[in-house]
């Protein structure tokens, strides 16, 4: 399943509805959430590492944050609507602002 949020911090209650395997493209703030110095909790760490985390390269660029700033495994998208659209007709979506 794709799920989409932009809200930071990013709350249990959300990943705890996510399951292995799914991708989670996180926008505007919540980019700020796969920063490295922003992973304190085990619990989140791995989380994350179950999901297939993408960010919006253009939130990155805003928020003055590098590609090196990331945990692992973060995969940068170029334009994160064209991805949207690609995935619609295989995939459910759940949005979370």
């Amino acid at each position: 399943m794709l799920h989409i949020t932009d809200s930071f911090p990013i709350h249990d209650s959300f990943l705890k509805k996510t399951h292995s395997g799914d991708t989670l493209i996180l926008k505007d703030n919540a980019v700020l959430a796969v920063k490295q110095e922003n992973i304190k909790e085990t619990l989140t760490r791995k989380t994350f590492a179950h999901l297939n985390l993408c960010v919006s390269k253009t939130d990155l660029l805003r928020r003055n944050i590098a590609k090196t700033d990331l945990i692992r495994g973060v995969a940068v998208l170029d334009n994160i609507e064209e991805y949207q659209d690609g995935c619609m007709p295989n995939f459910a979506i759940k949005s979370f602002n």
